[in-house]
């Protein structure tokens, strides 16, 4: 009997000892897969549609176990299959990757080529409100002015879940808003001359932008989503402020939270490594320019 005790006594002293000499692992894991598995033709397919070449298929191949990541010509993405409609020619990069349990992962981007011209994709009112229509241009500008005024908004700049979208829609689980009104809120930003931009339908869709506060100007060029309500801009990022100009990788990747004749709301996804402060949409508020010079103040 005492012998059984002693045996008892070792094994329990044994698993106890074992288990904490036993290191804490909360490693998520390593990454399996390496950018250059990320191959066009392996990892994901790009096609054109046999009867309207301007339509083009993003298509992943990679074990459902990894969620595709997509930058592609008109936003991101994490769809299995991306249906572009792409209704201008030119060269388009699409850069494809993986979330793994170690992370994300990106292979290199990758050159498509759109060869003619589609009108029909230009048709929907959305690119008629942003740019006046094919042929002509349009001119916005930031709702805040050196003045601290906002013309249509209670204030330049609003906060949204990274799942809201286009009208107050609501796409999955981070759904939320806070709209503050600048007059009590200034902090927010400094009032000022914020410059404009331009968005021209001719020959091809072009964007120039002034950013006043920043002292820059850029021009490139621009392509919306009408069905997801996105726009993708390159070489140019939407106007915003300084203080969080650090916080968003891409400028030009923008969700359409409104869009009408007189005003635009564009939401960018800050980034919760660079801002410190959590992923969201910054929505940045504009008016037209007509609006801008019809506009008279209301009496008190």
């Amino acid at each position: 009997m005492k012998k059984l005790y002693n045996i008892l006594t070792f094994l329990i002293l044994s698993a106890v000892v074992y288990t904490s000499c036993t290191p804490d692992n909360y490693n998520l894991g390593k990454i399996d897969i390496k950018s250059e598995d990320l191959v066009e033709g392996i990892a994901y397919t790009i096609t054109h549609d046999t009867e309207n070449p301007n339509i083009v298929y993003l298509t992943n191949l990679m074990d459902s176990k990894y969620t595709p990541l997509w930058n592609h010509p008109q936003g991101r993405g994490q769809e299995d299959v991306v249906t572009l409609k792409i209704p201008f020619t030119g060269e388009y990069d699409v850069q494809f990757g993986v979330q793994t349990r170690g992370g994300y992962v990106y292979g290199d981007s990758v050159v498509f080529d759109v060869e003619n011209m589609y009108p029909g994709f230009i048709e929907d009112e959305l690119w008629t409100f942003i740019s006046g229509g094919p042929g002509k241009s349009k001119t916005w500008y930031f709702d805040l002015d050196a003045d601290g005024l906002s013309r249509y908004f209670d204030g330049p700049l609003y906060f949204y879940g990274t799942n809201n979208g286009w009208d107050g829609e609501c796409y999955g689980d981070d759904c939320w808003s806070w709209n503050p009104d600048y007059a009590g809120n200034s902090w927010l930003m400094s009032a000022g001359d914020y410059g404009s931009m331009t968005f021209e339908l001719t020959d091809g869709a072009n964007v120039s932008v002034e950013h006043g506060m920043l002292g820059i100007e850029q021009s490139g060029t621009y392509l919306l989503d009408t069905d997801n309500h996105t726009m993708k801009m390159v070489d140019v990022g939407i106007i915003h402020d300084s203080g969080r100009d650090g916080h968003v990788i891409d400028w030009g990747n923008l969700e359409i939270i409104a869009l009408t004749e007189d005003y635009m709301q564009l939401g960018a996804l800050r980034d919760a490594a660079l801002s410190g402060d959590g992923a969201c949409l910054l929505v940045y508020n504009f008016i037209s320019k007509d609006y801008f010079d019809k506009w008279i103040p209301e009496e008190e």
